[in-house]
């Protein structure tokens, strides 16, 4: 964990506003293919590191469109979407597949000192995500093994790291997209929220991505 928040701050010291490129030629319009599967870690763990797939391979295939509503927020190379998702999860016979909505905000930072040679970004979303089954996983975890309360609807976070594919291959028509990976992850915050029932804990993925901005 201390290694990534170091990497994050020597990021952001070296870079001033003025010198980082502007991305507003990439359009508004943001298309994303994901897929992943679960791990069976904290966020905080698998933030250091630490973290392996679980062996019953339970995962995740989905679509995401997002608009640009704002652009280089404060000055900083920064920019700030809405976005909705259509999330598949597949069971692996533990139970019938089910579908997850996603809805959020998530900004996108790119103020990285090679920017010039390779566009690359860091994003994070925070918003709800609901299910129309409890995920197997969560159900093992907070009802079977721990006795807790489960919800459909849960908060959700989606943090990538992501590359532009036409800057990595030298190909002009891939400009317009990027290729990485990212951990998307639902939980309940701690139990604090009637909201989200209570529920104290959730399920991450670890995904891999295209997306394409027009």
């Amino acid at each position: 964990m201390r290694v990534f928040y170091l990497l994050l701050l020597l990021c952001w010291s070296s870079f001033t506003p003025a010198l980082a490129q502007d991305l507003s030629d990439e359009g508004d319009n943001y298309y994303r293919l994901l897929g992943g599967y679960f791990v069976d870690m904290k966020l905080s763990e698998i933030l250091a590191g630490d973290f392996e797939i679980d062996d019953r391979h339970t995962g995740i295939i989905g679509v995401e469109y997002g608009r640009r509503i704002g652009r280089r927020l404060f000055g900083w190379p920064l920019d700030l979407t809405a976005k909705v998702g259509l999330i598949r999860h597949f069971e692996r016979d533990l139970q019938d597949d089910f579908n997850q909505y996603t809805l959020g905000l998530k900004a996108y930072f790119y103020g990285f000192p090679w920017q010039h040679i390779v566009r690359t970004r860091i994003g994070l979303a925070e918003g709800l995500s609901y299910v129309d089954k409890i995920p197997y996983i969560e159900y093992e975890s907070l009802v079977r093994d721990r006795q807790l309360n489960t919800s459909h609807l849960l908060n959700h976070l989606d943090l990538t790291i992501d590359v532009n594919a036409g800057d990595v291959l030298n190909v002009k028509s891939l400009k317009p997209c990027y290729v990485g990976g990212g951990i998307y992850h639902r939980s309940g915050i701690f139990g604090e929220f009637e909201l989200f029932n209570k529920v104290d804990g959730g399920s991450n993925y670890l995904t891999l991505h295209v997306e394409c901005v027009h």
